[in-house]
């Protein structure tokens, strides 16, 4: 069990771990990309730069008409410069720069506009991989429309992006990698009170309910956590308490009559001859008549907790029931007053519920017990009340427990097993509604309310 639960930590610790080293690569990659794109162009930024500062300086000198064939002072010593006319015939040239290259690999761009471009190094005379860039402008001189072509060499921002690069690909996953060290123990920590208690609700076994499990101070997640299944123990632990006493109670009330049979057949067996036996057969099938109808009660509140598992559908007439089953009864004590009120229920349970409360209304009425079936708001009141004796306030609760019989009851012997009340109460509670006893100066009332359909 423990090493299930810690192969369940571990995965989701995994998980976690990965997605956020996934994340945390892509933010990387991604930063890195946008890093290297903006040294590129930061580079020709300053490249640009330097090539319009030369452009300007040579079509300065072509509009005043101080151009020589050979540029000996353009500004910039590490330049490459042509000028050329609008019929593409070389005027002017750098020093150094073979007559065979060509510097308009691009169409000139209008009178007064400037226009650049990267190319490949062989375009312009160079060699290897190595790209220029090229920036033009034509101008206006009193020669005609010329256009100043300057060239530079982008090794050097190149080789500046290539070393970023290389960096970012050794970079990038020490850095994913220790994100992921860090994350996993992070993870790892932030999980450890988890694992704590779930060693806790391990080690609670059905004999210690008691135990809760301590909360976490340092975060309110893990505190709300820890209440809920404190909630859930708290519980369950209730459920276990009211099972212990549920079947001692139940023992109880089958041994009486068990006891008294098994009494009456010894007593018999014992003296045959003196023995009445249609009388002692009597005596015993009282007992075992008590013991059918404590076992049927039993199985009547074993179904009606499992019939709230699973919802109603039919839709019943709460006081049309009421008064089928009140014509049942041949009591002249019982009055019966009922309305039309719709509700939806399972109808066994339904007449469990009314029969119930009936059966206990005749059984304790002296004179008169009164039925009536109303509707305030949107529910439906069952009321059903006798003039027998008053329940003590203090019992009014207590009654609907298992079991519970008070003093006036246990004295008149009236044969019930003491379940009546508490199977009338689940049916209530089962429909989504309840079951409650009024305080009385004289008799009892009960009433019964369900949610109308």
């Amino acid at each position: 069990m423990m090493a299930s639960g810690r192969a369940r930590t571990m995965s989701l610790r995994l998980r976690v771990t990965a997605v956020a080293m996934v994340v945390v690569a892509v933010t990387l990659v991604a930063t890195g990309f946008l890093v290297a794109r903006w040294l590129r162009s930061s580079l020709l930024d300053d490249a640009d730069q330097q090539l319009s500062t030369q452009v300007a300086f040579v079509a300065e000198l072509a509009q005043h008409g101080e151009l020589s064939p050979t540029l000996t002072a353009t500004g910039i010593d590490t330049g490459q410069v042509q000028v050329i006319t609008d019929q593409h015939v070389v005027v002017a040239v750098s020093p150094g720069l073979a007559a065979t290259v060509r510097l308009d690999v691009f169409p000139a761009p209008p009178a007064g506009a400037q226009a650049a471009a990267t190319v490949p190094g062989p375009v312009v005379g160079g060699s290897g991989s190595t790209h220029y860039r090229v920036v033009a402008r034509t101008v206006d001189t009193p020669a005609g429309t010329l256009t100043v072509y300057a060239a530079s060499s982008l090794r050097a921002a190149e080789k500046s992006v290539a070393a970023l690069v290389a960096g970012l690909w050794v970079g990038l996953p020490l850095l994913t990698l220790l994100a992921a060290v860090g994350i996993w123990l992070v993870v790892g920590r932030s999980l450890s009170p988890v694992e704590r208690m779930r060693r806790e609700v391990a080690a609670i076994s059905g004999s210690r309910l008691d135990e809760r499990i301590s909360a976490h101070a340092r975060a309110a997640e893990l505190d709300r956590l820890a209440a809920t299944m404190n909630g859930l123990l708290e519980r369950v632990d209730h459920a276990a308490t009211a099972r212990r006493q549920f079947l001692a109670d139940a023992s109880h009330e089958l041994r009486s009559p068990l006891a008294s049979a098994r009494t009456q057949l010894e007593v018999a067996l014992a003296y045959p001859d003196r023995t009445d036996w249609p009388a002692a057969a009597r005596e015993v099938l009282v007992d075992v008549s008590r013991l059918q109808l404590l076992a049927g009660e039993l199985l009547d509140l074993a179904r009606v907790d499992g019939a709230g598992r699973s919802p109603f559908t039919a839709r019943l007439d709460l006081g049309a029931l009421v008064a089928d089953e009140l014509a049942r009864y041949n009591d002249e004590r019982l009055s019966v007053v009922v309305t039309e009120a719709w509700v939806v229920a399972d109808a066994a349970l339904l007449v469990r519920l009314v029969r119930n409360l009936v059966d206990n209304a005749v059984r304790h009425a002296r004179l008169r017990a009164q039925v009536s079936v109303t509707i305030e708001g949107d529910m439906a009141h069952l009321r059903v009340s006798n003039d027998g004796e008053p329940i003590p306030e203090q019992d009014l609760a207590r009654i609907f427990e298992p079991f519970t019989r008070l003093d006036e009851a246990r004295a008149n012997d009236d044969g019930g097993a003491g379940l009546g009340l508490s199977i009338a109460r689940s049916v209530a509670e089962v429909h989504g509604g309840t079951l409650l006893a009024e305080p009385c100066a004289e008799g009892a009332t009960f009433v019964a309310t369900l949610p109308l359909a």
